[in-house]
């Protein structure tokens, strides 16, 4: 298990939305059992439907604990599915966030960062 330190304070690490990124979406995207851009997209959907719906605080950290157990799940359904370093990532970045909305959102933008350096031909 890789430790990330994606925040510092209550602010995104900007070294996360550059190099470091960058360096992950590269090695998620090589070898056997590779993730691939629409498994990305798929989740980095799933944080934009969470900060772009009508709910208070409290339901939106539901959903937002809920991104683990799905890609979780998503990993122990099909075993080669879902890269175990992409569930390690979004279950720390899950609970890094914890009922931070601030937080929430600027792990978007993470999430965008890492859509955009995602290699195309994935």
């Amino acid at each position: 298990m890789n430790s990330y330190d994606f925040f510092i304070g209550d602010n995104l690490n900007p070294e996360w939305v550059g190099v470091k990124i960058r360096n992950f979406a590269s090695k998620l995207s090589e070898g056997k059992g590779s993730l691939s851009g629409t498994q990305l997209r798929a989740f980095y959907n799933e944080f934009l439907r969470i900060r772009d719906i009508t709910a208070d605080i409290s339901e939106k950290v539901i959903l937002i604990k809920l991104l683990a157990a799905k890609i979780t799940y998503r990993r122990t359904a099909k075993a080669s599915d879902i890269p175990e370093d992409m569930v390690d990532f979004v279950t720390q970045l899950v609970n890094q966030i914890g009922s931070s909305e601030k937080r929430f959102k600027q792990a978007c933008y993470l999430m965008e960062a890492f859509v955009g350096f995602f290699p195309r031909n994935k």
